[in-house]
């Protein structure tokens, strides 16, 4: 078990959370456009399920290795 890889993975799980939740808060304020917003919630997606699949992949490989 690499205790480091495990750190890494929950902090980059925490941060993809993170975005999605302040996004979730964020994205009402905004005064654009439904097209602009539509790229906005797609780029945000985007970046959270990155965060979040290298996350767990880093958890994973941190127990397994």
């Amino acid at each position: 078990m690499n205790v480091d890889l495990v750190a890494f993975g929950i902090i980059a799980i925490a941060i993809g959370l993170g975005a999605l939740s302040a996004a979730r808060h964020f994205y009402p304020r905004l005064e654009l456009s439904e097209d602009a917003l539509a790229t906005v919630r797609l780029l945000t997606a985007m970046i959270a399920g990155v965060l979040l699949l290298a996350g767990l992949g880093l958890v994973v490989i941190g127990v397994a290795g």
